[in-house]
């Protein structure tokens, strides 16, 4: 009878011991694991805690310059052509509207940004300026809505002629410099050592290829809102004082484009190239005339920029 009590005792607890035996079994399952986790954090404190940053003073900024470009096209078609896959994929970095533009959905202009100012965006092609070539690598690039148009630039580079090409370079809103003015102020903090002379046009850089942002675009307003170069009048003077009885030779007019920034081979003689040189350079600093044909203001104005830009280069010429 003991015997059946003490029988039937075991088995009715049997399940009890086995729950009890159980739990601790996850407890002590979950402590390992805790443990685990918290050695592992601690190795990986200890790699982490093993790279010491030490500021090298060899560096510089991967952005040294600024592209301004005119986009061709309304709003809602830029926007496409600079965000989408197409044949001929393209982008910038940030797209600044016109308010005037039907196609603009919003009631005030805002800048749109395309592209991380730390990615390579698609906008300068191939280009040239200050001896740094695919300027893509080393650039932020912006585009400004204005719907220019011009014809004569679809050949072949090599078979281009000035006499051929035809634009025509509607004007740009004081809204929409205002809002532009704003970014390049913001870029400018980011970026201050970027030189004034390097901040450019699409023309600038692609000299036969490109004619925007145009002679309307506003560079003497950005330069006097702290932006860009512009040639100071006093240099400028001086300078046409200096050629007013005779121009430069042919040779010292390419080396001073050169020196500036433009690409052009150094051949003596006012070539084809150089024509397209002269007009990309007026496009930007002389917009009244821009028929690249060379005369005293053009050069005045070329030998002050470098005086103040480049005069380094100015007092090798």
């Amino acid at each position: 009878m003991l015997n059946n009590l003490m029988r039937n005792h075991f088995w009715t607890n049997k399940p009890v011991i086995t729950r009890t035996l159980n739990a601790r079994r996850r407890v002590a399952l979950l402590l390992a694991r805790s443990s685990f986790l918290i050695v592992l954090a601690s190795l990986v404190g200890c790699v982490a805690d093993a790279t010491v940053f030490v500021e090298s003073t060899n560096q510089n900024s991967r952005i040294e310059f600024i592209v301004i470009h005119a986009t061709s096209e309304n709003f809602s078609e830029s926007l496409r052509l600079l965000t989408t896959r197409t044949s001929n994929p393209v982008s910038s970095h940030y797209l600044v509207p016109e308010l005037n533009d039907p196609s603009y959905p919003f009631y005030s202009l805002r800048v749109h940004s395309l592209v991380p100012e730390h990615r390579r965006a698609w906008h300068a092609g191939v280009s040239y300026w200050g001896e740094e070539v695919g300027l893509n690598d080393r650039s932020i690039g912006i585009e400004v809505v204005n719907e220019f148009k011009c014809s004569g630039t679809q050949l072949p580079v090599l078979e281009i002629q000035l006499d051929e090409v035809e634009c025509d370079f509607p004007s740009y809103s004081d809204e929409q410099i205002e809002l532009l003015v704003g970014l390049l102020n913001s870029i400018l903090s980011r970026y201050p050592n970027i030189n004034p002379i390097d901040i450019i046009g699409h023309s600038d850089i692609a000299i036969m290829r490109k004619s925007d942002p145009g002679p309307s675009f506003p560079w003497e307003i950005l330069y006097e809102q702290g932006i860009g170069a512009w040639p100071d009048g006093m240099l400028k003077e001086k300078h046409r004082l200096q050629f007013s009885g005779a121009l430069p030779c042919a040779t010292k007019i390419q080396k001073a484009l050169l020196a500036l920034g433009y690409q052009i081979e150094i051949t003596g003689e006012l070539d084809s190239q150089s024509t397209f040189a002269l007009r990309a350079f007026q496009l930007h600093f002389r917009p009244a005339d821009y028929s690249g044909e060379v005369d005293v203001e053009t050069v005045a104005i070329l030998w002050a920029l470098l005086e103040q830009y480049r005069p380094r280069e100015s007092a090798n010429l």
